[in-house]
């Protein structure tokens, strides 16, 4: 018996000494970094954590070009997506962009061209220009002005999932399949099925959109006065002309609240999800039911949340840019830490 457990040291003892010095994963969130065409504060905050912490992964939640996408042959604007593409040359980790209205050449009805531009500069990119772990696969998604969802395992037990929140409120052309009805049904059909099958695999899930499903920020305002007068009265003229287009990006809009109502839905029948978004400049965490919220949209602007809060936060702060960081034990326990300029590291207890 002695001899049978000393021959099983030499492969007992290196799994030990791996998980003892494996390090945790990371996965970094900051949204909305697109308003400088050089490296602000907030970007170079997170590249020297991205530099310190290959084993990880970084997730661009839209608007990464202000005010209205990429535009053909466009240098300057171009120079707001490299203010982020920039931070990642020399980073070993997966990179992901995602798409936010002001992508969509903020909801205009050049928006799907704009996206496609978008979407083939940032592949090419970081295939030619990074080490990026992912830069050979997909690293902006969803793919073609499509809403997805797409997925991608981090690894073993995180499962992201990304969905293009903006489809679902965009007035012009948009790519759809057959239908929008279609494709809406297609849509509800897949993230339904992929949250079931990450429940069955003992999976913990990453959902990366860019419109939040709660928010205390400027886009929480119901603006509810105006949006009856463009839709109720005379001046119906005003939102034919674009009006109706900007309201469109507030949590009370109706197509904003048939989304979110439905996705939520969708959320709701699990405990293992953690929602990123995010569309307001600001950064704050909710709780709801077993699911967690997060809002990093603090990459490059800062707006003030409103008076009245319509809903009750773990978190949030209006003052300072920065990213979320939710970081996993190998035992797959998670922690959630918020980098603010200028601050100390904040860990939101129990979140």
């Amino acid at each position: 018996m002695l001899k049978f457990f000393l021959k099983l040291i030499p492969v007992l003892f290196p799994l030990a000494l791996t998980a003892q010095i494996m390090p945790p994963y990371s996965v970094y969130l900051i949204g909305d970094a697109g308003e400088d065409t050089t490296p602000g504060k907030a970007l170079l905050m997170l590249k020297e954590e991205l530099l310190s912490h290959p084993n990880s992964a970084v997730i661009f939640l839209g608007d990464n070009i202000y005010p209205s996408g990429l535009k053909d042959n466009d240098k300057k604007s171009a120079a707001h997506l490299e203010s982020q593409l920039q931070i990642l040359n020399k980073y070993k980790g997966s990179v992901y962009f995602i798409p936010g209205n002001h992508d969509w050449q903020a909801q205009g009805p050049k928006g799907l061209k704009r996206l496609s531009n978008e979407e083939k500069y940032v592949e090419t990119y970081l295939k030619d220009k990074t080490i990026s772990k992912n830069k050979n696969n997909s690293t902006f998604l969803p793919h073609d002005g499509l809403p997805g969802p797409e997925t991608v395992l981090l690894k073993e037990k995180l499962r992201l999932i990304i969905i293009d929140t903006q489809w679902f409120l965009h007035y012009y052309k948009k790519n759809k399949i057959q239908s929008k009805k279609h494709t809406n049904e297609l849509f509800y059909s897949h993230l339904d099925s992929l949250l079931n099958l990450a429940k069955q695999n003992g999976e913990q899930v990453i959902i990366a959109t860019h419109h939040p499903m709660f928010t205390n920020g400027h886009h929480s305002s119901s603006k509810q006065p105006l949006r009856f007068l463009i839709n109720k009265t005379p001046l119906q003229i005003f939102g034919l002309m674009g009006l109706n287009r900007l309201l469109s990006q507030d949590i009370q809009q109706p197509r904003y609240k048939k989304m979110r109502n439905r996705m939520l839905k969708s959320f709701n029948q699990y405990d293992n999800i953690i929602c990123a978004s995010g569309h307001d400049h600001n950064l704050q965490c909710f709780k709801e039911g077993a699911n967690r919220y997060i809002v990093s949209g603090a990459g490059s602007k800062l707006n003030q949340f409103q008076k009245k809060k319509k809903f009750d936060s773990i978190f949030q702060d209006d003052t300072k840019t920065g990213f979320v960081k939710i970081q996993y034990a190998p035992d797959g326990k998670h922690i959630t830490i918020v980098y603010r300029v200028g601050e100390k590291e904040k860990l939101i207890e129990g979140f």
